[in-house]
């Protein structure tokens, strides 16, 4: 019986608000399932879509990827499938099948015999069976043991959580959904198929193995380079991919399915003392990233005054730039802004939203910079701080 495990597609997200960028997603996804062609199923851990509620576009063009797939899918609901303040509101009330997703995209999807729904439930596939834990906030880890001892022996587990211990890139270790290790140790179960660390293959010794997200989440997974002076590549875009499982008997093994990027992202440090070494920077910046269709973040260090509306500019083949000034004086303009519209606005802030409006503030800073999960989970500190 061999399982593809696709996890994290994030369906719908439109990165840096670009079309293109929404349609990469959908096509790591078509890439993803034609790539496990051979499997007899098809599980995603997770976070198939990037919102609770996603647009009808972004339904019907899933529902012609699926409905070309001869094969039973099985869906487990992850962090982004449903409000988990509703969770926290009800006291984790709905840690029980399908409770928390009744007005979901995923619930649908179930009623409607696209892919079954598994929360906290098993299917037997025929040879093995797997068993979907739904995404659980780590303050309930006590009841979601509880839960996970339903599975039936030697079961696949499905899980969307991260695990403390876990290297990754993303999420990091104070994240809502991260497990402690002891949740999952004396549990009879063959191999646990993870979702919610996006990071391709990262793994657990207690048996836990991520399929990671199917495109670049945030510039964090960005090609790398920095400049002071000469550029050097620091880092090489994040390995992305779907894993096949076999399960044969009593035992189970995997291979990766590596998919391939969709388009050059490049995240461009420039280090510079002064103007002149600015301007050298961006020029070789510009010959050596300004590249049909690539998404380039240009993050800008140093004391000169830079004006990032004019670097862009410069920038003529590429399909996005974005220049992120952490000069000195941009540091200063961003955080002391003058005017009295601004002065207006900050005002009705602080007086609506006390302590919080200089977490709004912030996080509307990490939207503009595209890292929208780091603004999410900043804004979710700050609600139940």
């Amino acid at each position: 019986m061999k399982v593809l495990h696709i996890s994290d597609a994030h369906l719908g997200r439109a990165q840096y608000h670009l079309p293109e960028r929404e349609e990469d997603y959908f096509e790591a996804f078509r890439e993803a399932i034609r790539l496990g062609k051979s499997a007899d199923a098809v599980l995603v851990t997770g976070d198939l879509f990037d919102l609770k509620r996603p647009s009808t576009k972004t339904l019907v063009k899933f529902v012609e990827v699926v409905e070309q797939v001869e094969v039973p899918i099985l869906l487990i609901g992850g962090n982004h499938d449903f409000s988990y303040t509703r969770f926290r509101a009800e006291a984790g009330r709905c840690v029980a099948p399908k409770e928390c997703l009744y007005d979901t995209a995923l619930r649908l999807i179930d009623k409607l015999g696209l892919a079954r729904l598994l929360c906290w439930e098993a299917a037997d596939l025929g040879g093995v069976t797997v068993f979907g834990a739904c995404a659980t906030p780590r303050e309930y880890a006590q009841e979601y043991r509880q839960l996970l001892q339903r599975a039936p022996p030697r079961s696949i587990l499905a899980i969307h959580q991260a695990i403390e211990g876990v290297k990754a890139r993303y999420p990091v270790e104070e994240d809502d959904f991260s497990m402690p290790p002891a949740v999952f140790q004396g549990l009879s179960f063959l191999h646990i198929a993870a979702g919610h660390v996006h990071d391709h293959l990262a793994s657990h010794p207690v048996g836990a193995l991520w399929a990671g997200s199917l495109e670049l989440w945030d510039a964090g997974e960005f090609e790398t380079w920095d400049y002071g002076g000469s550029f050097e590549k620091t880092q090489d875009a994040a390995a992305k991919g779907a894993v096949l499982i076999d399960a044969a008997g009593r035992a189970v093994t995997t291979r990766p399915l590596p998919i391939r990027p969709r388009r050059p992202m490049y995240r461009v440090r420039l280090y510079f003392r002064d103007s002149k070494e600015l301007e050298a920077a961006v020029e070789e910046a510009v010959k050596m990233f300004d590249r049909p269709g690539a998404v380039v973040r240009l993050e800008l260090y140093g004391e000169a005054e830079a004006r990032p509306r004019q670097i862009a500019a410069r920038f003529s083949k590429a399909l996005h730039v974005d220049v992120v000034d952490r000069t000195s004086r941009g540091i200063q303009r961003a955080v002391a802004p003058r005017g009295a519209a601004f002065e207006e606005i900050w005002r009705l802030m602080r007086e609506r939203l006390g302590p919080h409006a200089e977490a709004v503030l912030r996080a509307m800073e990490l939207v503009r910079e595209g890292e929208r999960e780091a603004a999410y989970r900043l804004l979710l500190k700050a609600i139940y701080d």
